[in-house]
């Protein structure tokens, strides 16, 4: 009993609203095709690119993390090489100026083995220059003797009364 009067009152509706089940049924084929037709050509190409381009995003940051970690072991490599260099430096500057030391201490010590020698080169021609003026001044006292005693015994002396005197001279000097 209801049932007739619901099937009037839904076409009725139906042709209220236009709604024709034949051409529904086209419009709904219709659409389930566009819809296989917009997902096969349409939304797959397009969720594949978009998971390449997550790949190649995800490749990229891996990529990227590889290359801090090497950046990062390059610094300390670096890093380790500038100590080592550092050391190295110093280690040498150390080195050279033990030998500058050592280098001064020798020249110092020849200049002072110099020194003395001078210093007794020295003392030793002083000494010569010495010698000469003691037998310049005996010499010199010699004839001075000789002369005065001339003088005082008034008699004109020969060479060996000269030697004789200046002898007695010198070995009282």
């Amino acid at each position: 009993m209801y049932t007739p009067v619901l099937a009037n009152k839904l076409t009725e509706l139906a042709d209220k609203f236009g709604l024709h089940t034949d051409v529904f049924i086209a419009h709904a084929i219709a659409f389930t095709v566009l819809v296989i037709v917009v997902v096969k050509f349409g939304i797959k190409p397009i969720m594949q690119q978009l998971e390449e381009r997550r790949a190649r995003i995800e490749e990229g940051e891996a990529m990227h993390a590889r290359s801090e970690k090497e950046l990062a072991e390059v610094k300390a490599t670096g890093e380790k090489i500038l100590a080592e260099a550092h050391a190295s430096g110093k280690e040498q500057v150390e080195h050279a100026r033990e030998t500058a030391a050592k280098l001064q201490a020798e020249l110092a010590d020849k200049a002072a083995a110099e020194a003395r020698t001078i210093i007794e080169n020295a003392k030793q021609q002083a000494d010569m220059d010495t010698q000469r003026q003691k037998e310049a001044l005996k010499s010199e006292f010699a004839r001075l003797v000789a002369q005065a005693t001339a003088q005082v015994t008034g008699k004109v002396l020969s060479e060996a009364d000269h030697r004789a005197i200046n002898a007695e001279a010198i070995n009282q000097l």
